[in-house]
């Protein structure tokens, strides 16, 4: 632990005040991605491991000369070391990065992005109490509550002390895997999510990450706010960007949450059934083709001869 603390000391001073500089601690559950995605943002390999991993890019954002410092939270130290980066110096140039699998129990997504963000917006609460004065916590909960205020769904939207950018990994194992309706209403769920948490959220694959690139530059150094919200494609939608009108919740009562859920449950489970139901037809099909042997063939052929013999039998009866 030792060599970490030298780290995160040290790059308060290696950072000259003339650039833009900006950390990022990526975290979310195990395999999500997080390790991939800092590879494809940095072309350094990362080698996944339990506990604090960090790495430095030098890099240019619009012109600017900007030092993007990453820190990934690993394994079972997700809840230990979350916000240990975080201190007085750095929050102002802070952004959390949730990394959530798209592709990994779709009926379970929006529950485990909603547990996460909110421990995330707690601890990150309680520790800039700590690390800074009063006045200091007052004035930057007035900046944020300013921002909200100027948005229609004000009222709806619980705000952040440290930005969180919620990244939706392995679209391209989702859009193959899952139906059009699920992942309209999953994708739904998660634009309900980060807007009502006021995050930013933006879906990535190994194949396709610059939207991914693209927001996290924007927290860097702001310029206009992006807003691609089809439901069919990677989607990319900028902290105060999106509003509950377009996001067209379901009728679910008090809870919007809870009718995403089951709408998006109800749909994995008529398609799974259909599937099955397609599977024992062409396995009927199968078995029936089966048949076609010449033992069958002989059974069959011996059953029609009993049947004649029977018809016989009854028309002489009859006579």
């Amino acid at each position: 632990m030792n060599s970490l603390f030298t780290i995160l000391k040290d790059m308060q001073i290696n950072v000259p005040q003339s650039q833009l500089q900006h950390s990022f601690v990526f975290c979310g559950q195990t395999q999500s991605g997080k390790s991939t995605i800092v590879s494809k943002l940095t072309s350094q390999s990362i080698q996944e491991q339990a506990g604090l991993i960090y790495t430095q890019q030098k890099t240019n954002i619009i012109g600017y000369q900007a030092v993007l410092q990453y820190f990934e939270v690993s394994g079972q130290a997700f809840k230990q070391l979350l916000t240990l980066p975080l201190n007085k110096q750095s929050y102002q140039q802070y952004s959390y990065i949730l990394v959530i699998d798209l592709s990994d129990n779709p009926h379970e997504i929006l529950n485990v992005c909603n547990t996460e963000i909110r421990y995330i917006k707690e601890e990150t609460e309680k520790k800039l109490q700590q690390s800074i004065d009063v006045d200091t916590f007052k004035q930057l909960e007035l900046n944020i509550y300013d921002k909200i205020m100027m948005h229609h769904d004000k009222n709806r939207i619980i705000p952040s002390y440290v930005p969180i950018i919620i990244v939706g990994w392995k679209y391209d194992l989702f859009s193959k895997n899952l139906d059009q309706e699920s992942r309209k209403w999953i994708t739904r769920g998660l634009r309900y999510l980060a807007h009502s948490n006021n995050c930013s959220l933006v879906f990535g694959s190994n194949q396709d990450y610059q939207l991914v690139k693209q927001t996290l530059q924007y927290n860097v150094k702001p310029s206009a706010p992006i807003y691609q919200f089809d439901h069919l494609k990677q989607l990319c939608i900028t902290q105060l960007s999106d509003s509950i009108e377009n996001i067209n919740l379901p009728p679910s009562g008090n809870n919007p949450l809870d009718g995403f859920n089951k709408i998006i449950k109800d749909q994995i489970v008529a398609v799974v059934n259909n599937q099955k139901k397609k599977k024992q037809s062409k396995i009927s099909e199968e078995d029936w083709d089966n048949y076609k042997e010449e033992k069958i063939d002989r059974l069959i052929k011996q059953f029609e001869f009993q049947q004649k013999q029977t018809t016989k039998q009854e028309e002489t009866v009859l006579i």
